[in-house]
């Protein structure tokens, strides 16, 4: 057994001094002794609970009396001034050195899964009267990527610790390791060790890892002779477009046998089964040959209004007492529907499709525009294919973004500035207004009716 006493605070005495202290076990069951062994002239006793059990501490009174023959204690107690204080204890000599230091876990063995990896807190305490710089190392098993890491975010490795004198609470690093990949069940044994930079102070201790044997399945899957394959098991389409999956089943049986077939789809979706080259007729089961080979179509049909999104869908086969499945997915993507109209279509009121103008003369038109789709059209540009000498402008000419109309709950407004030819023969045109973007394209004819201005006559 050993045992460190730091002195934490003094009082003085006519001729003694008195340090409150702790003492700790670093290993066994002690009493600590009652007399203490001092230099020539200097007698000392322990004050305390007699008792350190195992790795604990206890506070104790040190308390040394002066010089016999009247002469006088210094106002600080100083291990150097004193040298080395020897605890008796039977055969046991215990001693506060002017350096040492604790090194030490409270849990050195540990039961760990192949899977995990070991995070154990591993502490040092500076005992001596001076600073120590502690370089740390590890001898072990091979493999294991064993290591020391600071306990602080983020985790650095290290391979030295700096413990200050006096400090109020001790240092804790974390000591790792990861079983390698195949280790076998069993018990690894780890030596940390610490040592002070010259050497000349060093503590070891064992870390023992007990590695428990993979958990086995209870029972071995059970082989089926239904094998399911699919070239495209991930498709993606528009709201309101069927998903369609062609599924090949394999009877690896030696006997002809009736497959039944059935579907895990989202809630309001539906899903039905047909014959590769007979869509049109929908089936729940299909029979196959022995060793023979069958495609069946796989149809699901989202809900109206479904969110854009990833859904699982499941296909599942069953012959008799086997059983096979297949993941499937349905990538939904929003749906993009531009529509225009005029004043008249929109409101019930304003103009139409057939408009008038003058020669020469500038007249506005209001155009209207909407998304009944589920997901937003973006960067909208417009222009218009026109007779030759007509001017024809947009305000505003770009929209960036036109969100879904169950969204908005109102159209956009687009003012079109329409310029007949300043001779234009009077007479009916067109005029056709076009707005674009990559996700749709839509057009409307305008019938312009132009009238004979004061120019004719």
């Amino acid at each position: 057994m050993g045992v460190g006493l730091r002195g934490v605070g003094g009082r003085k005495a006519q001729r003694k001094r008195a340090f409150q202290t702790q003492a700790r076990s670093v290993g066994g069951d002690d009493l600590l002794p009652r007399e203490v062994a001092l230099h020539p002239g200097l007698s000392g006793k322990i004050r305390g609970h007699p008792e350190i059990i195992g790795l604990r501490s206890a506070a104790v009174i040190l308390i040394i009396a002066g010089l016999a023959g009247g002469g006088h204690m210094g106002t600080r107690f100083n291990a150097k001034a004193l040298g080395v204080l020897l605890l008796l204890l039977g055969s046991s000599v215990l001693a506060v050195a002017e350096r040492s230091f604790l090194f030490y876990t409270e849990y050195p063995t540990v039961v760990l899964s192949p899977d995990r990896e070991l995070s154990l807190d591993v502490i040092l305490r500076n005992t001596g009267v001076s600073s120590e710089t502690i370089a740390l190392e590890i001898t072990g098993p091979t493999g294991w990527n064993a290591r020391f890491e600071t306990t602080s975010y983020p985790t650095l490795q290290i391979s030295a610790v700096h413990l200050l004198a006096d400090a109020e609470k001790p240092t804790t690093v974390r000591f790792k390791a990861k079983p390698p990949s195949g280790a076998k069940s069993g018990t690894y044994t780890f030596t940390l060790t610490a040592r002070t930079e010259d050497g000349k102070l060093s503590q070891s201790l064992n870390v023992r890892v007990v590695l428990q044997p993979t958990t086995a399945t209870a029972e071995t899957e059970k082989e089926t002779k239904l094998v399911l394959s699919v070239n495209y098991p991930s498709l993606e389409n528009p709201a309101g477009k069927d998903f369609t999956y062609d599924i090949t089943i394999r009877n690896q049986a030696d006997t002809e046998r009736v497959v039944n077939l059935r579907a895990q789809v989202p809630f309001l979706w539906r899903a039905y089964f047909t014959p590769r080259w007979q869509t049109d007729t929908r089936i729940t089961s299909i029979k196959i040959s022995a060793n023979a080979t069958e495609t069946v179509r796989f149809v699901v049909t989202p809900p109206v209004g479904v969110a854009e999104g990833e859904y699982p869908l499941v296909f599942v086969a069953q012959a008799d007492s086997d059983v096979a499945s297949l993941d499937l997915k349905a990538v939904v993507t929003g749906t993009y529907d531009l529509r225009l109209g005029t004043e008249s279509e929109v409101t019930g009121q304003g103009d139409t499709r057939n408009i008038r103008a003058q020669e020469g003369r500038e007249r506005t038109f209001t155009l209207y525009l909407w998304n009944a789709g589920t997901a937003p059209i973006t960067n909208i540009s417009f222009y218009a294919t026109k007779p030759s000498g007509w001017e024809v402008t947009f305000v505003p000419e770009k929209i960036e973004e036109l969100p879904p109309l169950s969204l908005t709950l109102k159209p956009e407004k687009v003012t079109v500035k329409i310029k007949p030819a300043a001779r234009a023969i009077p007479g009916d045109y067109q005029v056709s207004l076009v707005a674009s973007s990559v996700q749709d394209r839509k057009t409307m004819d305008l019938r312009v009716t132009v009238a004979a201005g004061m120019g004719w006559g």
